[in-house]
């Protein structure tokens, strides 16, 4: 199937701009903050408008875009920013949410959750006692996609996963007790080395597969919206 069978439209997004990545070591926090949401996020809008219209017809209900305003607490230290696709109109850190993950030294697609959230509690429990485990790994095993645990922490910490594994859903769940704050599935590429994919459109088109094989288990996580009450 060629790119125009996939879109009503053209896709818009080109890659991501080539200084993004150098933006992240800018020393003063506001400057930083700025050339993040002058350079990266224009690139990142765009690339959720053509995400949800790829998605529109799959997804069981609208998904809305969201980009961080990177201001909050006042003393953040913004080393990443990103772009999020949720049933939820605002407040969409709460739940789970499809994302797009943009580092100094990495980017990412990814289902994504922060664990501190209430609704954790319970896609922990369906995943270790219910059937959507065997549903994750089955997309991760067909995707190539990977489980991932986050530490709380700045950059370089941050940014580099205490847990990685392709078929050990569990194991993922079992270190977040410990110290991870982010708990993830997806496909991570890391920059340098991956630099020309991230700023060229077929990042765009990773990003579109990686939320289609996603898709699925994000509906069934959030619910059916036409079910009954």
């Amino acid at each position: 199937m060629g790119r125009g069978e996939l879109f009503e439209h053209e896709p818009e997004f080109s890659g991501l701009p080539e200084d993004a990545f150098g933006l992240f070591g800018l020393p003063a926090r506001v400057q930083r903050r700025r050339a993040i949401l002058d350079t990266i996020h224009p690139a990142l809008s765009t690339l959720g408008e053509d995400l949800i219209e790829r998605l529109s017809d799959r997804a069981a209900a609208p998904l809305h875009a969201h980009l961080p305003r990177l201001d909050w607490p006042r003393d953040y230290e913004p080393f990443c920013t990103w772009l999020a696709l949720s049933r939820d109109a605002h407040g969409y850190q709460s739940g789970p949410q499809l994302n797009v993950g943009v580092h100094a030294d990495h980017v990412a697609a990814r289902l994504g959750w922060d664990t501190g959230s209430d609704a954790f509690g319970r896609f922990e429990f369906l995943c270790r006692h219910g059937d959507l485990g065997p549903a994750l790994l089955d997309v991760a095993a067909g995707a190539g996609l990977h489980f991932r645990v986050y530490p709380s922490g700045r950059w370089p910490a941050g940014a580099r996963p205490a847990f990685v594994s392709q078929d050990d859903l569990i194991g993922s769940l079992d270190e977040l007790q410990h110290h991870g704050v982010w708990w993830e599935l997806g496909r991570r590429h890391e920059i340098p080395a991956e630099i020309e994919l991230a700023c060229s459109a077929r990042f765009g088109e990773v990003c579109a597969e990686v939320f289609e094989a996603l898709l699925p288990v994000y509906d069934r996580i959030v619910g059916d919206p036409n079910a009954d009450d």
